[in-house]
């Protein structure tokens, strides 16, 4: 009998319809295998919108893009892919022949050549599993540029149920990624353009996006969080977001607004460098700041970098200058902790199942499934308005005058929120009152704003100027006089007060 189940599973190896699901890949460790055959595809393009320098140096293109999509595939009879295959395409990248550094200096040749001859999990080109899945846009990072640095997680999440895909990262005009604000952008737009690929594929469902982010991606991936209201989740690693960088990212980025990130939000960091909550009580982080939807704050005991991505399965086993030095004895778990308690955080963000993730919550430091569990501080978060864009499209829309009643009600239910900036109200009134021929809904747009900040002499001074436009000029020089007490240095109120109060010279009489 033993002799025959030898023969068994030798059959089962060697026929075309069985050996994706019987070839295993080591790469997963003890990850759970999902219900989906993770499928890959590579999708080679390019972005019309922006330039990027030919070869020679010489000429000017389009911006290459190379989209790797992992999703969840029907099952197939294909043999899985090889780590050399994610190998060659991290080198087709860049145009490179040199191998990915953490591969040539972590391991010894032999190991390298076995690595690059194992299986992985996801078959290329299949045909996708019925449905439309939540689709993930992942943003990389320095030093971990391809697609590579995360085929695990990406695998993984793809066998779950979730379409991740992702491009390289490459700077503005070169392969070199500067921290600068102009780079940044540049990772926040090719994300973009990798979500508006990914979103017209046929399984990935559009009313379902979520962003992840790594190191710059992580910059980058809050970025594009705050910019698109329809991203429902963020998920962050190893970034630095939680407290200044010391270049001033993302901060300084001129699209960095802490009031529209409002979904729930996920940050994975090394415990070393997340401050106690008695600091950080008096010098708030994102984690205090961020005033709206859940937010989970993971410590992971580590001291590398690189334990947040692939690199840390491959059983890497050497000090990597710039990378990391030697690798945890149990840098496997920890990693396979990170993407356990990854899919926790998106299936009760995109599934509506929360118990995996409470799970984790009230586990503190004790093992959950055989995995080290980390600390994970949370905050629900109140529930958040309507956001600016809608309550301005309203405005421009329907008319102050429905709009109104809403924005005011808001105001009362939400004390303390910038619901719609000064500065937007002001130059929308503006627009009705000169440009639009709004000029009657123009004196509602300024009562809003005076309404919602009370204390600026600007909006008395706007509402002014359209009450005298109008020629109501008593309701002019009451708005002018209130300006001019909260800014007495403000001569133009002062000037317009002088002119509208000066006596009406009637023509003499006939």
């Amino acid at each position: 009998m033993k002799n025959v189940k030898v023969l068994c599973s030798l059959i089962l190896v060697l026929l075309p319809g069985a050996s994706a699901q019987a070839r295993e890949s080591g790469f997963w460790g003890g990850l759970p295998a999902g219900s989906f055959t993770p499928g890959f595809r590579l999708i080679e393009t390019s972005d019309a919108s922006r330039s990027f320098p030919a070869a020679d140096g010489q000429a000017v293109t389009e911006r290459p893009m190379r989209v790797y999509v992992w999703y969840p595939a029907a099952r197939t009879s294909s043999s899985p892919m090889r780590f050399d295959d994610y190998v060659r395409m991290a080198l087709e990248d860049f145009r490179t022949s040199v191998l990915p550094v953490p591969l040539t200096k972590g391991l010894d040749a032999g190991s390298l050549d076995k690595l690059r001859a194992a299986s992985v999990r996801a078959v290329r080109n299949p045909g996708a599993a019925p449905g439309k899945f939540p689709l993930l846009v992942l943003g990389q990072g320095l030093y971990y540029e391809s697609p590579l640095c995360h085929f695990v997680l990406c695998e993984f999440l793809a066998a779950h149920g979730y379409v991740v895909a992702t491009s390289p990262l490459v700077g503005t005009r070169y392969r070199l990624v500067n921290i600068t604000v102009e780079d940044v952008e540049t990772e926040v737009r090719d994300m973009e353009f990798v979500l508006s690929v990914a979103r017209s594929l046929p399984f990935a469902d559009p009313g379902a996006l979520g962003a992840v982010g790594y190191d710059l991606g992580g910059m980058a991936g809050l970025l594009l969080t705050m910019r698109h209201p329809e991203i429902q989740a963020y998920l962050s690693f190893d970034s630095s977001i939680l407290d200044k960088h010391y270049t001033g990212l993302p901060l300084t980025h001129p699209g960095y607004h802490e009031g529209t990130f409002r979904v729930p939000w996920m940050h994975m960091l090394q415990a070393r460098f997340i401050r106690s909550e008695k600091d950080r009580a008096a010098s708030p982080s994102l984690m205090e700041r961020k005033a709206f939807g859940p937010s989970y704050l993971v410590h992971v005991p580590t001291g590398s970098h690189g334990q947040f991505s692939s690199y840390a399965a491959l059983g890497i086993d050497r000090a990597v200058p710039g990378f990391w030095g030697p690798p945890p004895p149990d840098s496997k778990a920890i990693y396979e902790s990170i993407c356990r308690t990854s899919l926790a955080f998106l299936d009760s963000c995109y599934k509506k199942d929360p118990t995996a993730l409470m799970d984790l919550l009230r586990a503190g430091t004790a093992p959950v499934t055989g995995q080290p569990a980390f600390k994970i501080e949370s905050k629900t978060g109140a529930a958040a308005p309507p956001a600016e864009d809608g309550l301005v499209k309203l405005i421009i829309e329907k008319g102050i005058g429905q709009a109104r009643t809403l924005v005011e009600r808001l105001h009362a239910d939400y004390p303390g929120v910038q619901l719609v900036s000064e500065s937007v109200l002001n130059w929308l009134g503006a627009h009705f009152l000169y440009w639009w021929g709004r000029e009657e809904e123009s004196v509602g747009v300024f009562e809003l704003n005076t309404v919602l900040y009370p204390g600026s002499s600007n909006a008395f001074d706007s509402l002014g100027e359209a009450y005298a436009n109008l020629g109501r000029t008593d309701d002019a020089i009451r708005s002018y006089k209130r300006s001019f007490e909260l800014d007495p240095k403000n001569e133009n109120a002062k000037a317009a007060l002088e002119r509208l109060s000066r006596p009406v010279k009637r023509a003499p009489s006939p």
